[in-house]
């Protein structure tokens, strides 16, 4: 039962150019808002958000307060806000503005935004269709505007054609799911550039791969980074035994075991390093073969150094999840005392390409500039230098449609490569059985607490292939396995699937 995901990304892009406004400047009420985003600050934010303003005062009679937070003071500080009830705004949720979007909407820290969205958030709500939309849906109700960009796992090898080119190398050889298939290419890898290299003989040629999910297996998952309680894919079914509706936990199953044996064998014959500390060297001297990749589409001829060129292969299977939706957007809080302009800010973050354009490469004619073609640069702006760049926020997930920004071609490729990756790669993504589904963990909470525990405890040791044998694997594994048991495990699973039976039932 393959899906595809219905993406609207070819009437995103005619929203741009059509999209009507839901009512003039004139005749919205003046709102100032603040906008908590979860980055580093630039030096030059000032600059970008005055511009900003005039454009959004002329538009919408609006202004905005972008408020930059790197992660620690995130940490620190937001959860706190959310609870005081204070007026936030507009606020970042997901992986880089650090907050959880189910957590943080069961809790009525951001304002439901249906209404909204089929009011003045018409061009938004078009971006996605209604299965997308109803993975966003928390009690009933839609509290966030997910991020349009790579929406999907999209998990790749990169490799240094270089070095692939002179050692002979067809990294296009095999099969490629996952990274679980590429042992034999980087064996060979290794002992073609330990010959012609003798003086690397002694690193590694694949750069970190200790992510169980997405690198090396593709199922749904409901507990973060915890996999005692997972679902198999429809159309990828990586473990064997399992249809799609059956929750089961990933810890039991030969696979688990296998790829724990697979990672201790290639850290002991020198393919992977478990320890990368002090060791970015690697990656730039053309010495590593390979790295794990992760949403690149277009890949940049020198990632990483001009010493090599860096291409891609993407994995065949390409499937995404709820939780893709919930890691990267924009969300009003709760007590906003402006939620309809605050919606029409996002209204225009997600439909109009010069405000997504500035939000991440600022002012046209101070942070970038366009060449004798026609072409955005850098060149001779205060964006010219890589290392003190005054306002560059490339992707910034946290910050609305991706697919309507302008941007020099050195990041996206001629004739805007990227976008239409995105358009092709959203297009073809998998959904999984139960998108919209979000477990529950509050009547297992002391299981979770105590499984979490364990796995934290055994899990980076296996993954990262940090054992002394294959036989302690085996070890290892088995103690691993009776402690979640002993700990709650098989609640755990009853749960969640009573849980997925019921969501069923009420579709």
């Amino acid at each position: 039962m393959k899906k595809c995901i219905p993406l609207m990304l070819a009437l995103a892009l005619m929203l741009t150019l059509c999209a009507p406004a839901a009512t003039t400047a004139e005749e919205t009420p003046y709102a100032k808002i603040d906008w908590y985003i979860g980055l580093t600050p630039a030096k030059d934010l000032a600059t970008a958000n005055d511009a900003l303003n005039e454009y959004l005062k002329e538009k919408i009679n609006t202004e905005v307060n972008i408020i930059f937070l790197e992660t620690k003071e995130w940490e620190q500080r937001m959860g706190t806000m959310l609870a005081s009830g204070q007026d936030l705004g507009i606020v970042g949720f997901g992986s880089q503005s650090k907050s959880d979007y189910v957590i943080e909407s069961r809790r009525g820290s951001f304002y439901p935004l249906d209404e909204l969205l089929d009011t003045v958030g018409t061009g938004t709500k078009a971006l996605f269709s209604d299965g997308m939309w109803n993975a966003m849906k928390i009690n009933g109700h839609i509290y966030g505007i997910p991020t349009l960009k790579d929406n999907g796992y999209y998990i790749s090898m990169i490799y240094n054609d270089t070095m692939a080119q002179e050692l002979g190398i067809d990294p296009m050889q095999g099969e490629y799911h996952s990274f679980r298939d590429l042992e034999p290419l980087l064996r060979e890898a290794k002992e073609k550039r330990d010959a012609a290299h003798p003086e690397w003989a002694d690193q590694p040629v694949l750069w970190s791969n200790n992510r169980i999910e997405p690198y090396n297996f593709a199922f749904e998952i409901y507990l973060n980074e915890n996999y005692v309680a997972v679902c198999n894919i429809d159309g990828i079914m990586d473990i064997e035994g399992y249809d799609p509706e059956t929750v089961f936990n990933f810890y039991e199953t030969p696979e688990y075991l296998d790829f724990c044996l697979q990672q201790q064998r290639m850290v002991e014959d020198g393919i992977m390093a478990y320890d990368y500390t002090d060791h970015t060297d690697w990656q730039k001297d053309g010495s590593m073969f390979a790295s794990t990749g992760w949403g690149y589409l277009y890949m940049q001829e020198h990632l990483y150094s001009d010493q090599f060129v860096t291409k891609m292969r993407m994995s065949d299977h390409i499937w995404t999840a709820t939780d893709n939706l919930h890691s990267a957007g924009t969300a009003i809080s709760a007590n906003c005392a402006n939620p309809v302009n605050a919606m029409k800010v996002l209204e225009l973050v997600n439909t109009d390409p010069f405000v997504a354009t500035m939000l991440r490469f600022g002012v046209e004619g101070i942070h970038w500039t366009r060449d004798e073609e026609g072409k955005m640069t850098f060149k001779g702006t205060t964006n010219e230098d890589p290392g003190n760049r005054a306002y560059y926020y490339w992707y910034m997930a946290p910050a609305g449609n991706l697919t309507i920004v302008n941007a020099p071609e050195e990041l996206v490729g001629p004739d805007n490569l990227l976008m239409k990756q995105m358009v092709e790669y959203n297009q073809k993504a998998l959904l999984p059985p139960h998108m919209g589904f979000v477990f529950d963990p509050s009547p297992v909470a002391n299981q979770v607490a105590a499984v979490s525990s364990v796995v934290q405890e055994y899990q980076k040791e296996l993954t990262n292939g940090q054992s002394g044998s294959q036989d302690e694997v085996i070890e290892v594994v088995e103690e691993f396995r009776a402690k979640l048991v002993q700990n709650g495990s098989e609640v755990i699973v009853a749960e969640v699937q009573r849980q997925i039976d019921e969501w069923k039932a009420a579709q």
